[in-house]
Formats: structure tokens, C-alpha cells, sequence
């Protein structure tokens, strides 16, 4: 579940009262990430995170709420486009061209970029069928074909689906997807060939995938100075009042979700007539939890001096600072998306 706020501005506003104002307009409003059919979903934790990265988005309703849709269909197209994206794929114009796909197609990019990279191919000879719901062999093959160089599908062993018949077109590509359990079939014994994928089938199965890409790690180093110092940063910017520093630092260091976040809250983080200042006690406790080629997730454990004064109240005191930081990959450099701050439950009194 989301918090209500974050660690990089925590420690400033819960000192800081909070006065009328115009939030700063994001990219995305921090309300169409939150999917309000996703909760109960079995693939909750997968999908949410995908929401977070913006790799998967929702629809607004009439009420002013987002749907992710998870037992909607995909299309083909959607799918083929999910992918490019999450890959950060480029042309390369080697690929098919397809004549089924008008020029102004929203997705006819994407799918030309897929086709290229070996990642589709046609339903027939020059046809891709991009409307056409997507199968559940479909996105298995896909995702396979898409992380072939990334993933290693040798190790594992093959789940035997009694609904798949040998020598079927994508029965290599479900067995090396089976043996490292991206898929796992719809019941014990059956795959679910022929059955359309749903959204949220496509989205958890793409999530596992981008988690166990192996092949260019970043090393622990790299990303635990980056939370450091992006966080010795932030707090520098809040000390000095320099609010100006603080949004360039928050579009250069996140994306997705926390970006989106943290930008409607800096507006509230600098009151005038008062001082405040925060900082680190000693050195933090950073461990890498998990990475993988394009995500990661790093701990933060410490805690924070935190110094505030508006003319009528006062005080200097030291509060726990412990955050779960999810963290992607983005044209080469690795930015925050999601940020999960376990000292929230503080309170200050006076």
C-alpha cells in the first residue's frame, strides 16, 4: 500500500505545518496510481509495482477513481508495446512490416520496434492482427523471445501441462518460461492454451521476467551511494530553503510514482518565517535487498537530526529514518519510483 508520505520530505513536513497552497503539477497526479481493483487481487504486489514504474497504467471512472482492469484483455499490440517500453527498445528497421496495421495506429511504433528485435511475429504472412486479444502461449512467447539474452532459461526444470501437445509452436518457449516459473499454468495440470490473457496475468508474468534479467548487474556500491547521496542532497536543499535546488534534485533522482508524489508535496515543504534543517546522525545502514538488470530495491537504516523554528514553536530532536527503496533503471541512469518509509508511525509532540 502507498504511504502518505515519503522519506525525503518526512522529516521536514511532519515539523512543518501545512498551509493552503497550489501543489505543483506533476507529469501524473499521485491519484492515478493508486488502482482501486487492484487490493484484492492475487497479483497485487506485482501489479502495483508496475503502476509505481509506469510500466502499466489505469483508466480513469466517472467518479474520479483508477482501474487498473486486471481480468481485462490485452490486445496483441498492448502487449508488444508493454514490453518495448519496459525494455527501453529501439528501430532498428530490420523488422516485418505489417499490412494490417494503419499508419495511424497509437501503437504502430511499438509493434514495428518489437518486430525488429526478433520479439512478434504475424498471425500470417505480413499480418500481425494488433487488435486481437492476446493468448496466453502469445505472451509466453514474447516474453521469452524479448529476454532471451538477459535471462538464463536453462536452468529449471520443465512443467509438464497436459493441455499443451507436444510439438506445439510455443511449447519450447512455455517449457523454458515453465522452468524458471514466469509461468506456472492456470491449475495444477493445464496451461491454459488458447485462453486470453488478462491484463493482469500479462502484467505479473512481464514483472517476474524484468526481476530475474541477470546479465548486467549494477554493483551494491552504485546503488547505495546513489540513496545516500540523492537523500545528503535533499536534505542540504530543505536546510537551505532552496526550494528551487529541491524540484531540479526531485526530477533528476525519480520517477513514476514518487516523483509524481514528491512534487506535490514540495510545495508544502518551505513555509515563510521559519528555519529548519535536517541531517543525518553518523552513517546510515544501506543493504541491497534485491537488483536485478533494471530494478532493485535497497534498505536505508539510520536516523536524522531534524531542527525547526517558526517564532512560536521550537526544537532540535532525533527521529528514526528507515526506508525501502525501489529503484529503476531509466536511459542509462537509476532513479526511485516507489519509496516505502517505515518511520511514518512518528509523531511529533509539543
Amino acid at each position: 500500500m502507498k504511504k502518505l508520505f515519503s522519506s525525503i520530505l518526512t522529516a521536514a513536513l511532519l515539523v512543518t505545518p501545512i498551509a493552503g497552497g497550489t501543489a505543483l503539477a506533476a507529469e501524473r497526479t499521485v491519484d492515478s496510481y493508486f488502482m482501486e481493483d487492484l487490493y484484492d487481487h492475487w497479483g497485487f504486489e506485482e501489479l502495483d509495482d508496475l503502476v509505481n514504474a509506469e510500466i502499466f497504467k489505469g483508466a480513469p471512472t466517472s467518479t474520479g477513481e483508477y482501474l487498473f482492469s486486471p481480468k481485462k484483455s490485452i490486445t496483441r499490440a498492448e502487449f508488444a508495446a508493454v514490453v518495448v517500453r519496459s525494455l527501453g527498445l529501439e528501430a532498428t528497421g530490420t523488422g516485418t512490416t505489417f499490412t494490417d496495421i494503419p499508419e495511424n495506429h497509437s501503437l504502430k511504433t511499438e509493434i514495428q520496434i518489437a518486430s525488429d528485435h526478433g520479439i512478434v511475429n504475424g498471425v500470417a504472412e505480413g499480418e500481425f492482427a494488433p487488435n486481437s486479444p492476446i493468448l496466453r502461449e502469445q505472451v509466453a512467447a514474447i516474453v521469452v523471445r524479448a529476454f532471451e539474452d538477459t535471462i538464463d532459461f536453462s536452468t529449471g526444470t520443465a512443467k509438464t501441462f497436459s493441455d499443451l501437445p507436444a510439438g506445439h509452436w510455443a511449447s519450447e518457449d512455455i517449457a523454458k518460461a515453465s522452468g524458471i516459473e514466469l509461468v506456472k499454468g492456470i491449475d495444477a495440470t493445464n496451461f491454459g492454451l488458447g485462453r486470453q490473457a488478462n491484463r493482469g496475468e500479462a502484467g505479473v508474468l512481464l514483472h517476474r521476467a524484468l526481476q530475474s534479467e541477470q546479465v548486467n548487474l549494477p554493483t551494491d556500491e552504485e546503488l547505495t551511494t546513489l540513496i545516500v547521496n540523492g537523500e545528503t542532497e535533499a536534505f542540504a536543499k530543505i536546510t537551505n530553503g532552496d526550494k528551487a535546488g529541491l524540484l531540479v534534485h526531485l526530477e533528476n533522482h525519480y520517477t513514476g510514482y514518487q516523483k509524481a508524489h514528491l512534487l506535490e508535496m514540495a510545495d508544502y515543504t518551505f513555509e515563510e518565517g521559519t528555519t529548519q534543517s535536517i541531517e543525518f546522525v553518523g552513517t546510515p545502514i544501506l543493504t541491497v535487498l534485491s537488483k536485478s538488470d533494471r530494478f532493485a530495491t535497497v534498505e536505508l537504516v539510520g536516523s536524522v537530526n531534524v531542527s525547526y523554528d517558526d517564532g512560536t514553536t521550537s526544537f532540535n530532536t532525533e527521529i528514526p529514518y528507515e526506508s525501502i527503496y525501489n529503484l529503476k533503471k531509466v536511459d542509462g541512469k537509476w532513479k526511485v519510483y516507489f519509496e516505502d518509509s517505515l518511520q511514518q508511525d512518528y509523531q511529533m509532540e509539543w
